[in-house]
């Protein structure tokens, strides 16, 4: 009796919070939009590890500042693979992607993400045993037709290049393993600050080894002005920490496939962003590809477990007779 009441304030908090990942996303993707801009306008100023080893730097001070303030236990023994999916995603991942926003537009870069949700799917099957939910293979097939139209538009507009669209298409893959691997440590560990604390942590590494080969770190300081430190700050704590910290908090709730359908948001949310910071165009069959992107995320949350019930459900035949 002693253990009702507490079971019956429990559920209800536990609903809201389910109910509030998709928000917790699409808040994620919101973010890596702006980092893919700010990183592109970044790069006209600082050369691509600095770039890299200043956007970890400034999260990995934050996220492990956060640790220590709410005494979350850090035990060394599980730090192997946040440190690995570090070194994946965003280590790995950043110095390809920033290496490709050299070569092709930021749109192009962006819309590429959209291929994670339709490898994901059969990633998270294969690696581990998810259920493929039939509404998320559909969204993903639309999401990745829409990722399509907004290459094509950007290509003809004379604003893609093949060279950089490979880099990036590379970095996704490094993205796609690193989730597999943060889907198996939220479930196993949990406390996703920590394990973000970590993950920055490689990449930070990732990006001073990349610092020290591509660039003398004397020259580097010294060219670092106030607008690119800001810029580095913003990239790092808000861009970088916040919505790498909420997309490991919902691997534990959600799974990869239902997951990585936000990463096809990355690539409309920067057009807009794009058009105002860096003056790239906006044409019309750019916004109905966007349209079609959007359905595709949300087609499983219009056409629930429930609904798709109702089209499995065996029709019964009438009784002969009266």
């Amino acid at each position: 009796m002693g253990a009702q009441p507490v079971m019956i304030q429990r559920l209800p908090s536990a609903s809201r919070q389910a109910a509030q990942l998709p928000i917790f996303i699409l808040l994620a993707a919101m973010r890596w939009a702006s980092w893919v801009v700010g990183a592109k306008v970044a790069v006209a100023d600082l050369a691509i590890a600095e770039v890299v080893s200043g956007r970890f730097l400034f999260a990995a001070a934050l996220l492990w500042a956060m640790v220590l303030l709410s005494r979350q236990p850090v035990r060394l023994g599980q730090a192997k693979r946040p440190l690995l999916m570090g070194m994946l995603d965003p280590g790995l991942v950043s110095l390809l992607i920033v290496w490709a926003l050299q070569h092709t537009s930021a749109v192009n870069a962006s819309v590429f993400w959209a291929l994670m949700p339709l490898i994901m799917p059969i990633a998270g099957r294969l690696v581990l045993k998810e259920a493929i939910n039939p509404m998320v293979v559909a969204g993903a097939l639309l999401a990745v037709t829409g990722a399509v139209m907004l290459v094509a538009v950007n290509q003809a507009a004379g604003e893609g290049n093949l060279f950089g669209d490979l880099l990036a298409v590379s970095g996704v893959l490094c993205a796609v393993a690193s989730s597999l691997l943060a889907r198996r440590v939220a479930q196993q560990q949990g406390r996703a600050m920590v394990t973000t604390a970590w993950q920055m942590t490689m990449a930070l590494m990732v990006g001073g080894v990349a610092l020290m080969v591509l660039e003398q770190p004397g020259e580097t300081v010294e060219r670092v002005g106030q607008g690119p430190l800001l810029l580095m700050l913003y990239l790092g704590m808000f861009a970088t920490a916040g919505p790498f910290f909420l997309f490991n908090f919902a691997m534990r709730h959600l799974p990869v496939g239902r997951i990585s359908l936000f990463a096809s948001l990355v690539g409309p949310l920067s057009v807009p962003m794009a058009a105002l910071f860096l003056g790239e165009t906006i044409q019309g069959l750019e916004i109905a590809a966007i349209a079609v992107v959007m359905l595709g995320v949300f087609l499983p949350t219009l056409i629930g477990p429930e609904r798709l019930a109702l089209f499995r459900r065996p029709i019964r035949s009438r009784p002969r007779g009266g």
